[in-house]
Order: structure tokens, then sequence, then C-alpha cells
């Protein structure tokens, strides 16, 4: 079997600022764990889906700069303030520390 993933977005935005669209669609479930001393990631094919259109974002879009960055609560909930449980960064081009 072979499948095709294709994503589409707006490089140059009319309200201008780039903004990935975080939020969960309602079928999709993603959830971060710590195991010991790893991470643990788990979502349902849907929440996989949805974290590959943000991969393909931060890494594709033109506007994206090193230091660019959201953080999530576990649950891939909106986390404001100094709750957070995941932070996603865009790194330079150099080896990240």
């Amino acid at each position: 079997m072979r499948h095709k993933f294709v994503h589409e977005f707006e490089d140059d935005p009319p309200q201008g600022d780039f903004e990935v669209k975080l939020d969960l669609p309602s079928e999709a479930k993603v959830r971060f764990d710590l195991d010991g001393t790893g991470i643990w990631l788990s979502a349902n094919r849907a929440g996989w889906l949805h974290l590959a259109r943000i991969c393909a974002e931060m890494g594709l879009h033109s506007e994206s700069t090193p230091g660019y960055h959201f953080h999530r609560t576990r649950d891939w909930n909106d986390s404001v303030g100094s709750d957070h449980g995941v932070t996603f960064e865009l790194a330079g081009d150099e080896a990240p520390v």
C-alpha cells in the first residue's frame, strides 16, 4: 500500500503574522509523558497527522526564525504562564545544545 501526505499552507497570510494552527482537531488526541528519563509521545492517527502539519510548517515557513517557539501542556492544550509541559523551538543550523 502506498500513501501520500500533502500539506499546503499560506506562507504570507493576509493578516501578516505567521501563526501555526496548534489546536487539535476534535478527532485528534496527543499526549506527552515522562517515562523515567525519556519522553513518551502518544497520539492517535489524527494526532500524528496534526503534528506532521505543525512540523512541516515550522520547517518550511520563510518567516520562521531560530528561536521561534510555542508551549503546550502534556495533553496538548494551550500553555500560558509558567505551566509549560512541552516547549517546541525552531533551532538554528548549528548543533542544538
